[in-house]
């Protein structure tokens, strides 16, 4: 449900960027405003097009199926669709174009407001923030304790290399076998 809802406010922020912008006419200093322009973003090359429905292929291919070679397909399938000319060739342009101007006006607004800095920076007190809590109350420690993760991870490793070393004996046993009846 929250995939659906995010991918709705996907869909509602790249449409946004289409509508007209019209003044509200209930007050007279609404009515006294200059008519606004249309806000129209510059139209995106054919090639970011392409590029930009390659994208949504493969983001909505990994979303939806959860698998990468799944992405690659859309994601190729919607960048050779982009070049045609019908109905489905319209559909992939559209999506090209909307996911091209959502990249340039997020490259504008990192610009502008240098997002990805303080996002990093954000992200790097918060994980220092969670080190320091760690180290200061033993958290994980604690968890390992009640949930004995350790202890499962170590019983797991414990069969593999069984099973490893009795596969590498049978292997072994059958070499010997193939190499003594010759």
């Amino acid at each position: 449900m929250a995939r659906f809802v995010l991918l709705a406010a996907l869909f509602a922020v790249v449409s946004a960027f289409q509508a007209p912008v019209s003044p509200l006419s209930h007050s007279k200093l609404a009515m006294s405003r200059v008519a606004p322009a249309h806000i129209v973003m510059e139209e995106p090359s054919d090639k970011a097009v392409v590029i930009g429905a390659a994208a949504v292929g493969g983001i909505v291919g990994v979303y939806l199926f959860h698998e990468l070679s799944t992405g690659l397909l859309l994601a190729a399938g919607l960048a050779y669709g982009a070049t045609l000319t019908n109905s489905f060739g319209s559909a992939a342009k559209s999506a090209g174009g909307a996911a091209s101007k959502v990249y340039s006006k997020t490259l504008e607004l990192n610009e502008q407001y240098d997002v990805l800095p303080k996002a990093k920076s954000a992200l790097d007190t918060v994980a220092t923030a969670a080190g320091n809590l760690n180290e200061n109350y033993g958290l994980t420690a604690k968890i390992d304790e009640q949930l004995k993760i350790s202890a499962a991870v170590e019983k797991l490793t414990d069969k593999v290399e069984e099973v490893k070393s009795s596969v590498t004996e049978k292997v072994d046993d059958l070499k010997a076998k193939a190499s003594s009846t010759e």
